[in-house]
């Protein structure tokens, strides 16, 4: 059963904050705010450098309350006199770590940058182009940005976790799961998070299960096993009311005829292959748990 409800958290996650596939993830989102005076392709090739600066230094999602942002501050600008006439543009680009919504600064940094070109918005675009994502100045950028959100996460997870479970309690899981999501996998206290991931979750799962139960006993007072069995088959095999929606698949088998079993017989092979499924993920997570107990003991010894 976890190994199911793992592989449905990654892919629920995944719609809500995305992943590089790195194991210790740390979300952060590249943004060029749209105060930003500069031109459209300039804009442009910002974001690009800052998204370059995420992903080129192990930064494996984006998403959260951190972004990585830039200003550009044109330190001077001059026409050649020769023709044709050439622009020379001095930028000076800072890059910051910010949580906008506590108004917290992580980390910042700044570049100089110099380019010549035959207008003046290309110019600002070479210069920003100059920018090297992978330079020791901007590793130890990103690196002191890194420190100090694993701080941040580090002494907020029991309030992210209550945070979550009160998203979840008003039966908002996919917000709820969002928020979970965010924090890093490398720290200690990550175990907690990911119980709390699960048990939400599951918390889905059964919501989502006690509606199509209620549908389906609708449906069979109104001798419509067609519709039932439908509606049954929205029980997912890891939610904890499966046996109940199995065991009202037994009760419709025993309810009809021949002739209904045959139209209802995809409907009722596809429920008997869930069923096995969940059989297996109850082995499964029966196996892991003594290996667990196992592992905990040679320790002990």
């Amino acid at each position: 059963m976890i190994k199911r409800i793992w592989f449905g958290l990654l892919a629920l996650i995944a719609s809500c904050v995305m992943v590089t596939g790195q194991d210790n993830m740390i979300a952060i989102y590249p943004m060029v705010s749209d105060a930003l005076d500069i031109p459209s392709e300039a804009r442009a090739a910002l974001e690009q450098k800052l998204r370059q600066m995420s992903v080129q230094n192990g930064f494996g999602a984006t998403g959260g309350p951190f972004v990585l942002t830039a200003d550009v501050r044109t330190v001077d600008k001059q026409v050649t006199a020769t023709a044709p006439a050439q622009y020379v543009v001095d930028l000076e680009v800072s890059v910051y770590v910010v949580n906008l919504q506590e108004q917290m600064l992580a980390a910042e940094t700044s570049f100089p940058v110099r380019s010549i070109e035959n207008s003046e918005n290309r110019a600002v675009v070479r210069a920003i182009n100059r920018i090297n994502p992978k330079t020791p100045e901007v590793r130890r950028f990103m690196d002191t940005a890194r420190e100090q959100i694993l701080t941040y996460y580090a002494a907020r997870i029991p309030a992210i976790v209550a945070s979550a479970q009160s998203l979840a309690d008003r039966g908002e899981y996919d917000s709820a799961l969002a928020e979970l999501a965010t924090v890093p996998q490398s720290l200690d206290e990550y175990p907690m998070v990911a119980e709390k991931m699960t048990a939400i979750y599951v918390q889905k799962l059964n919501r989502t299960a006690s509606s199509a139960i209620q549908e389906a006993k609708s449906r069979i007072a109104l001798r419509d096993y067609e519709g039932a069995m439908a509606s049954l088959l929205a029980v997912d095999p890891s939610s904890d009311m499966f046996e109940e929606a199995s065991a009202m698949v037994d009760n419709i088998k025993s309810s009809i005829d021949a002739e209904e079993e045959r139209k209802l017989q995809a409907e009722l092979a596809q429920m008997e292959a869930q069923r096995e499924l969940s059989i297996k993920m109850h082995d499964d997570e029966v196996m892991l748990k003594k290996m667990q107990i196992e592992a905990y003991e040679s320790v002990e010894t």
